[in-house]
């Protein structure tokens, strides 16, 4: 899956998810990022789908297990479907800072 072709837009945390990006795309890239097998739903101790679902901006907040580095791994698919850092922070309870060095991170392959 190239994600290139999904659309890259966002309109409110209440309302919206990245638009053209369903769950099941959300999980693939979790997947990719964690370096899961193809119908992994987890991987290395990390919940997959609550991953997913944290990433899904209309969906119910999962917990996430930060031992576990799940927050790390939304923060990561947020990014790479074109979620903001101040929406992304919002949606995982964090500060901004935070979310950038998750990126950075992630940007060094340390997810």
């Amino acid at each position: 899956m190239k994600l290139d072709r999904l659309e890259r837009t966002v309109t409110t945390l209440a309302g919206a998810k990245p638009a053209g990006v369903g769950r099941g795309e959300l999980l693939a890239v979790a997947r990719r990022l964690a370096g899961a097998p193809e119908t992994a739903t987890s991987w290395r101790g990390r919940d997959l789908v609550a991953v997913a679902r944290a990433a899904d901006l209309t969906a119910d907040m999962p917990v996430l297990d930060e031992e576990r580095g799940e927050p790390l791994l939304a923060a990561l698919v947020l990014f790479e479907v074109g979620v903001s850092i101040e929406t992304t922070a919002e949606r995982l309870g964090t500060y901004e800072r935070q979310v950038s060095r998750w990126r950075e991170s992630g940007e060094a392959g340390l997810a």
